[in-house]
């Protein structure tokens, strides 16, 4: 049994030609640059192109947010102006006071629904978890760029799709056969964006569906605030309606009942897009991202004709649930599929000799990986990290040799596979790597240590200095002599 890590590729004749062979080659595969040894992770930020493109891209998003804020400010209070001089005879135009305190009082509101899709998309992604950095972009994609070029787009084909002011179906018109294909091109334009930079960070369909939902998440989110401004705004400046009251309503109903609409008909293109990211045959790299973008849309024109002809909000809530739990149930398949697939392939790593006898145990099962991170936390920061960057580069690794065995990556993936054993190795002593004895708190967290600890940080009071008062004076008589 070796225990030698795999041999780099031969160097070329000249150094320069064979790090950018190697280079090429990793991209042409999907993986990352090779790791130059000796820097710092300010360094490879620095000389990556990825991290300088997310620096640029979140104050672009800033800008597109402070765009969209402007475009309905003056859309919405237009609207509303014209409702009210319908209905009373006299125009009230909402103030920008009124505005910003209607959007950030319907803002708060809509922060429910993004910390829900938060929760839930950060628990999905657990067994092959992308990085901050992925879900922080995905987020701000749906939320900025994707509702800017909806707004956009939806606005001139509406007026293309009706007649003149007085038709009243123009609107419903455009709701159904052109929100749906403008809406979902725009929250999946980051799946594909992504899936060409950073395809060695995507492993799976669970990370694509995880992708799309918090695209999907931020575009609902954003969306949602319109609705809620838009409402409340007409209800405050029209006459015996209750703004408070319609304000709770159609929060009820679209930021909890309904909220579900949007990351659900992502959801099918993100799992054509997954599919298609780990085939190797090129129809089907080819039919599965548009079959389901197809799917997304007719899902999501279904959904919004069904409000357009008045059908009842329980058969809609009953139809979501039924396809969520049908969703969970391939969830779990996979989740399932993933983790014998992790397990395989670290086996053939382990009969090697390069990893432990354990290690595909304890880094392919789910309950086997939290107990690390949870142990981890408690015995402080840095095995926090460790452990994380551990479980990280293991999935990895079973993620490149498992491209090796489907012919996706050819001789690439050698290089790669020996920088994350070096990392596996150089972690060993600083994570936790085995669950058997171990426990979740820490055997020094005695009832004796802890206030032991708590004594010696509480702050000590200083001994005052004894102050006394001054002796009174002497009763001298008046006119006796001086000593």
């Amino acid at each position: 049994m070796s225990t030698q890590l795999p041999a780099p590729a031969a160097p070329a004749e000249h150094g320069g030609e064979s790090i950018a062979r190697e280079r090429r080659d990793r991209r042409i595969a999907g993986l990352p640059r090779p790791v130059e040894p000796g820097l710092t992770r300010w360094q490879r930020f620095r000389n990556g192109p990825l991290g300088w493109l997310t620096l640029a891209f979140l104050p672009f998003c800033a800008f597109l947010l402070w765009l969209t804020y402007r475009m309905y400010e003056v859309t919405i209070t237009t609207a509303v102006g014209d409702y009210t001089e319908q209905q009373t005879g006299t125009r009230s135009t909402p103030t920008i006071a009124q505005f910003n305190e209607a959007l950030w009082k319907c803002t708060r509101l809509a922060f429910v629904t993004l910390a829900i899709g938060l929760v839930l998309y950060f628990l999905i992604d657990r067994l092959r978890p992308t990085t901050l950095r992925l879900k922080a972009v995905a987020l701000a994609w749906g939320g900025a760029v994707a509702v800017f070029a909806s707004s956009m787009i939806n606005t001139w084909a509406s007026t293309m799709v009706t007649a003149d002011e007085t038709d009243e179906l123009g609107s419903v018109r455009a709701a159904i056969f052109i929100a749906p294909f403008v809406e979902e091109a725009a929250k999946a334009t980051i799946l594909f964006l992504l899936a060409i930079l950073v395809r060695h960070r995507l492993l799976s369909v669970i990370q694509m569906v995880t992708m799309a939902g918090l695209s999907a998440v931020g575009f609902a989110v954003v969306e949602d605030i319109v609705y809620y401004v838009r409402m409340y705004l007409y209800g405050s400046l029209a006459y015996g309606v209750d703004a408070d009251g319609a304000l709770r309503q159609i929060f009820y109903l679209r930021g909890l009942l309904t909220c579900w609409g949007h990351p659900l008909f992502t959801t099918f293109t993100a799992i054509g897009v997954g599919v298609a990211l780990r085939n190797r045959s090129k129809v089907v790299r080819v039919v599965a991202p548009l079959a389901g973008y197809c799917f997304a849309v007719c899902a999501h024109m279904g959904f919004n004709g069904s409000q357009s002809v008045g059908v009842s909000t329980g058969l809609l809530i009953a139809v979501g649930a039924f396809l969520i739990v049908f969703l969970l149930l391939r969830y779990i398949r996979l989740v399932l599929a993933e983790s014998r697939q992790m397990r395989a392939r670290l086996q053939d790593f382990v009969s090697n000799g390069w990893l432990g006898v354990h290690d595909p145990i304890m880094f392919s099962r789910y309950r086997a990986r939290l107990k690390l991170i949870c142990a981890a936390a408690l015995r402080g920061p840095r095995c926090l990290v460790a452990t994380v960057r551990l479980i990280h580069d293991m999935s990895e690794l079973a993620q490149v040799r498992l491209g090796v065995v489907n012919g996706l990556t050819g001789a690439a993936a050698v290089g790669r596979e020996r920088e994350l054993l070096l990392s596996i190795r150089a972690l060993r002593g600083r994570a936790l790597d085995n669950t058997d004895g171990l426990t979740v708190k820490p055997p020094t967290w005695t009832w004796h240590n802890l206030t032991a600890w708590v004594r010696a940080h509480l702050p000590r009071r200083r001994p005052r200095t004894p102050f006394y008062a001054p002796p009174p004076p002497s009763q001298v008589p008046i006119g006796a002599p001086r000593r």
